[in-house]
């Protein structure tokens, strides 16, 4: 079984966008929880130091992905640096779920694991291509 190839750049976008907001909303979710279960220390009022690094970081993953998706890819140089800006995208995603790795947080670094998988199917964008000159016609007017 094959998977699918994604369709567009705002299928792709969207999906990468989702993937990431919910790590962040589950990412924030566990962090709570341990806080009411105790498991930090009482004086661990800073517990928005790591929400909002996770949300840069995550910030900085959808800035990567962002630009790899929207990049043209018409010629093979923009192909090739799309690739690679997604393909720097995905390994910061996977550095953000090993980030959560450890005990009581285990559940913080699945919630990156679909963002990892969102990002590495976005690599498979298909390439556009440009019209041919003088073609004002789409395909589905020349049936």
């Amino acid at each position: 079984m094959q998977l699918p190839k994604p369709a567009s750049q705002g299928q792709a976008a969207g999906l990468i966008l989702g993937t990431v907001v919910l790590a962040n909303i589950v990412t924030t979710w566990v962090l709570i929880s341990n806080l009411d279960a105790m498991l930090y220390p009482v004086e661990a009022d800073a517990i928005m130091i790591p929400i909002a690094n996770n949300f840069l970081n995550s910030l900085c993953l959808l800035l990567l992905a962002g630009v790899g998706i929207c990049l043209p890819r018409h010629h093979i140089a923009w192909r090739m640096a799309s690739r690679i800006l997604i393909g720097v995208a995905v390994m910061y995603a996977l550095a953000l779920a090993v980030y959560w790795w450890y005990p009581f947080h285990y559940l913080a670094g699945a919630s990156f694991l679909p963002a990892v998988l969102a990002c590495a199917w976005a690599v498979c964008l298909p390439a556009r291509k440009l019209p041919a000159r003088g073609a004002n016609t789409r395909p589905s007017e020349l049936a």
